[in-house]
């Protein structure tokens, strides 16, 4: 993946968090949508760290505990979400401070990316 699609990845994920931030801010649209955002974003992160799990569980690569801390933080959050939306837990508020949390590592990324020269590939 070039350096370009990476930046205008993070960039479109940042703009689509603002824009659902504000309508919900604005009652335009339901709570609902920050929690269905929150679960997307949780669930892109564990997906991207299911090819790592395979790297670990079958390619013999070496890794610490440490490493798994987003990938809980992701299954946290998707487990809130999915008992949010069933209706089983009704802390919207939590959802507005990973909602949050998730904003600001975003923007984040966007300004290192944007800032930083990297090479990826």
């Amino acid at each position: 993946m070039s350096d370009a699609i990476i930046k205008v990845v993070i960039w479109l994920a940042l703009a689509i968090q603002f824009l659902a931030g504000i309508a919900v801010w604005r009652h335009k649209a339901p709570f609902s949508l920050i929690v269905v955002l929150n679960l997307v974003a949780a669930a892109c992160v564990l997906a991207y760290w299911g090819q790592r799990w395979y790297w670990y569980l079958f390619r013999g690569v070496t890794w610490s505990a440490s490493d798994q801390l987003f990938p809980l933080y992701a299954l946290l959050v998707v487990i809130l979400s999915i008992l949010t939306l069933t209706g089983r837990f009704g802390g919207i508020s939590l959802h507005w401070i990973i909602f949050v949390v998730t904003t600001l590592v975003l923007i984040a990324a966007a300004l290192f990316v944007t800032f930083f020269k990297m090479r990826m590939f």
